[in-house]
C-alpha cells in the first residue's frame, strides 16, 4: 500500500492533462508513477469532478455524497457528482464505483469478497470501487474504498462520533499522490454493537432527573457532523453478515408449553419443575427430553420454512435464555448427560427457605451439545444447508469433554475480559479447545461492556491487539462485539482501536496510538499518549490483582492528580503552537472524562470505607457521602446535557448508582 500526502499546489509539479477525454481513457491502463500526482483542488475550486454509474449500486451513490461533502469541507471546492454518460472533457475524475469509466479504465470489482475495496490512480482519474451489490452479505465495498481513500490520501480521521472526533484536514489545494489498493476483510462480519437506548436508560433518566425525547434529542445533536459520512461504525468499516440468528432464543418457551408438558423444564434440586416464580422468560429446560427436543426441531424447521425466499444463509439459534433465577435441569436422565471429569463449576439454588444457595457441580457444556446436536440432526434431514448457533456461556462456557458439535452448528464465544488476567488465559485456552470441537467460531465477548456501570477509565488495546490478532487467524469467522457504551472520553482508545483490528487484525497497535493522538490532539500528542499509557497500566493493575480490582479503586487524589497533570502539559504544548481550535476542544472533552472518574470513584471509595466499618453507617461517613454523590449527581447532568459522548451517564445511573443508597444517598429531585 503506498501512503499519501496532501501538498500545497505551489509545489505541485507540472504534468500533463490529457486533451481530450477519449484519449484519456485509452491511455490510462497503466498506474501512475511514482513522480505523478493528481490535482483535486486548487486554491478552493474544483480540479476534478466525480463520476458515478448511470445506475449506481446504493452504496456508491452514498460513497459520491460523502466523498464530495468531505472534499468540500477540506478545501471549499465544490466538487459535481456527474453520470458516466454526461463526463466533461479535459478534467480529472474520483470514479466512484462501477461504472462505464472504470471499465474503460480497465479496472473493475472483481476478484474482491465482500466489503472489499479498490483504489487505484491513473494519470488523471482515481477509481474507487468495491463489489457492492454483487456480494449481499456485505453491499458497502465502495462506501469503504471512499473511507479509506479520505484516510490514506487526505488525512482524515473519525476517532468518536460527532464533530467534535472528526479529524478533517483545511488546505484550499488538493494533490494527492499515488495510491493502489486492493483489499478485501478477512472478517465476513464486523459488529460491535452500537448501545442505544432502551429500559435502562429509560430507568437511569429517572434518577438523572431527565427525560428521554431529550435523551433522543441530545444524542442526535451529539453525533451530528458537517460531512456526511454514515456515522462513526460505518466510517469504520463495521459490517458484512454470517446470516447468522442468534441470542438467547427460548423466552417464550414457559408460556408456550408449560401447561401441557411441565416435565419439558428443568427439574429443581427440590424435584419441583414449577418456575412460575423464577421469570417465565428465562426457563431452564430438561434438556435430556426427546419430545422437547422434537417440538424445538419442529418450530426451527419452521422457522427455516419462512426464510426459504430469502437469499442468503438460513439460520436458526437454539442457544438456551440467559440467567435468571431458575436452575439447570437436575433429574437424573439430564445428569448422566454431565461427565464426572468435567470442570467443576458452582450453581445455585433459590428453591430453599434461606435463599440464594450455591452448590458444586460441573460444566454442563457435554448436556447442552448433545442436546443441540440433537436439534440439529433433526433440523438438517429438513435443511442440510442451515446453520444453527448456540453459545459457550454460562454455565456451558467450557469446552465439552466428550462430544464434538454437528457440523451446520456455530459457536458464539464470550469468554474474554480484561478486568481479570486469570480469566483472559482461562478465555484464550477455552477458545483453542473449542475451535478444535467446532468447525465454525465467532466472538461475542463482553469484554467492551468493561467499568460500563462506573464509566471511569480502563484501557487495554495492547492485551486487545494481541488477542484479536491470535483469535483472527486461528477461527474466527466474524464477530458480534458486546458493545460500545460510549463512554467515549474515558474509554474510547477501546473502542477506535477495536474497530480498527477488525478492517486489519495484524495492525501495529502502537502505531494506531501514536496516529489516534498525533490526529486528534496535535502538539500535545505525546503527553495524551502518556495519559493513555498510565490509564492501560492502572487497568493492568486492576487485573492483576487477586481477586481483581474494582475498576474505580486506582483513582485515588494521587493518581488523579498525576493524570491531570499530564493533560496540563498537553495544555501547554498545544497553547505554545498555532492548533485548530478542535485540538484545545478534545482535550478539555478528556478531561471531561477524568473529572467524571475524580468524584465518581470517590462514591466507590466511600462505599469500600463503609464495608470496611463493618456496614456501619457513621453521622460523618453519611455527611461526606451525600456531599460526594451530590457533586456527582451534578456532573452527570451536566454530561447530559453539555457532553453527551463523554460518558454514558445513563447507563452509569442505571447501572451503579443503586449502590450508593447504601450510603443514605438518593438522587435529589429537581423540580
Amino acid at each position: 500500500m503506498i501512503t499519501t500526502t496532501i501538498m500545497n499546489a505551489r509545489s505541485l509539479r507540472a504534468f500533463c492533462v490529457f486533451a481530450a477525454i477519449g484519449f484519456a481513457l485509452n491511455q490510462n491502463s497503466h498506474l501512475m508513477s511514482a513522480d505523478d500526482s493528481l490535482t483535486l483542488s486548487d486554491n478552493g475550486k474544483a480540479q476534478a469532478v466525480i463520476v458515478i454509474s448511470a445506475k449506481p449500486s446504493a452504496a456508491a451513490k452514498k460513497a459520491a455524497k460523502v466523498l464530495s461533502d468531505h472534499l468540500f469541507q477540506i478545501s471549499g471546492a465544490q466538487f459535481a457528482v456527474v453520470k458516466d454518460s454526461k463526463i466533461p472533457p479535459n478534467t480529472n475524475y474520483l470514479a466512484v464505483g462501477e461504472s462505464s469509466l472504470t471499465r474503460k479504465l480497465g479496472i473493475s470489482a472483481k476478484g474482491l469478497g465482500p466489503g472489499g475495496i479498490r483504489i487505484r490512480s491513473f494519470p488523471n482519474a482515481i477509481a474507487l470501487l468495491g463489489p457492492d451489490d454483487f456480494t449481499p452479505s456485505d453491499r458497502n465495498g465502495t462506501l469503504y474504498a471512499v473511507t479509506t481513500f479520505l484516510e490514506e490520501s487526505l488525512g482524515c480521521r473519525f476517532l468518536w462520533p460527532g464533530e467534535l472526533g472528526k479529524v478533517v484536514p483545511q488546505n484550499k489545494s488538493i494533490v494527492v499522490e499515488p495510491i493502489n489498493i486492493s483489499k478485501t476483510p478477512l472478517l465476513k462480519q464486523r459488529n460491535i454493537r452500537n448501545m442505544s437506548y432502551g429500559n435502562r436508560d429509560a430507568a437511569g433518566l429517572v434518577r438523572l432527573n431527565a427525560k428521554p425525547e431529550e435523551y433522543q434529542r441530545l444524542r442526535a445533536k451529539a453525533a451530528a457532523t458537517e460531512s456526511e459520512d454514515g456515522g462513526w461504525f460505518t466510517w469504520q468499516r463495521m459490517g458484512g453478515s454470517l446470516g447468522l440468528a442468534s441470542g438467547h432464543s427460548f423466552g417464550h418457551a414457559w408460556d408456550k408449553w408449560s401447561k401441557e408438558h411441565p416435565e419439558w423444564f428443568a427439574m429443581q434440586p427440590n424435584g419441583s419443575r414449577d418456575q412460575s416464580q423464577f421469570g417465565t422468560s428465562r426457563s431452564r429446560f430438561c434438556v435430556s427430553n426427546l419430545e422437547l427436543i422434537d417440538a424445538i426441531a419442529r418450530d426451527k424447521i419452521e422457522e427455516l420454512n419462512r426464510q426459504s425466499s430469502k437469499p442468503g444463509v438460513k439460520s436458526v439459534a437454539i442457544g438456551p435464555n440467559d440467567g435468571g433465577r431458575a436452575t439447570f435441569c437436575m433429574c437424573p436422565e439430564c445428569k448422566k448427560l454431565d461427565p464426572p471429569k468435567g470442570n467443576p463449576i458452582k450453581l445455585w439454588d433459590f428453591t430453599g427457605k434461606e435463599g440464594r444457595r450455591e452448590f458444586n457441580y460441573v460444566s454442563l457444556t457435554d448436556r447442552y451439545v448433545w442436546f443441540w446436536n440433537e436439534i440439529a440432526r433433526r433440523v438438517c434431514k429438513v435443511h442440510p444447508d442451515a446453520w444453527l448457533t448456540a453459545d459457550a456461556y454460562s454455565a456451558y462456557t467450557d469446552p465439552p469433554v466428550k462430544h464434538k458439535l454437528h457440523s451446520n452448528i456455530a459457536i458464539r464465544f464470550v469468554d474474554i475480559s480484561y478486568l481479570d488476567d486469570s480469566r483472559r488465559q482461562t478465555g484464550r485456552a477455552r477458545w483453542d479447545a473449542w475451535a478444535k470441537k467446532v468447525s465454525k467460531i465467532y466472538f461475542r465477548p463482553n469484554l467492551l461492556l468493561a467499568a460500563r456501570r462506573q464509566g471511569t477509565p480502563v484501557v487495554y488495546v495492547h492485551k486487545l491487539a494481541e488477542d484479536f490478532r491470535y483469535l483472527a487467524h486461528h477461527s474466527m469467522i466474524g464477530t458480534d462485539m458486546d458493545a460500545c457504551t460510549h463512554h467515549w472520553a474515558t474509554q474510547g482508545l477501546n473502542f477506535y482501536v477495536a474497530a480498527r483490528l477488525h478492517w486489519n487484525p495484524d495492525l501495529d497497535v502502537n502505531a494506531e496510538i501514536d496516529d489516534y493522538c498525533r490526529s486528534g490532539f496535535g502538539a500535545g500528542a505525546e503527553f495524551v499518549k502518556r495519559y493513555f499509557g498510565r490509564l492501560e497500566q492502572l487497568t493492568n493493575e486492576i487485573a492483576a490483582s487477586d481477586p481483581p480490582l474494582h475498576p474505580t479503586a486506582p483513582f485515588t487524589p494521587e493518581v488523579i492528580k498525576e493524570l491531570r497533570s499530564l493533560l496540563d502539559e498537553a495544555d501547554r504544548s498545544i497553547a505554545n503552537t498555532k492548533s485548530n481550535p478542535k485540538v484545545t476542544k478534545r482535550l478539555v472533552f478528556l478531561r471531561r472524562g477524568l473529572d467524571y472518574a475524580e468524584i465518581h470513584s470517590a462514591g466507590y471509595h466511600l462505599l469500600a470505607e463503609l464495608k470496611t466499618n463493618g456496614g456501619k453507617l457513621t453521622p460523618d461517613l453519611r455527611a461526606r457521602a451525600t456531599e460526594v454523590l451530590n457533586r456527582n449527581f451534578e456532573m452527570s447532568r451536566d454530561i447530559f446535557y453539555q457532553d453527551f459522548f463523554a460518558v454514558h451517564v445513563s447507563r452509569v445511573a442505571w447501572g451503579g448508582w443503586g449502590y450508593f443508597g447504601r450510603l443514605g444517598w438518593k438522587p435529589p429531585v429537581i423540580e
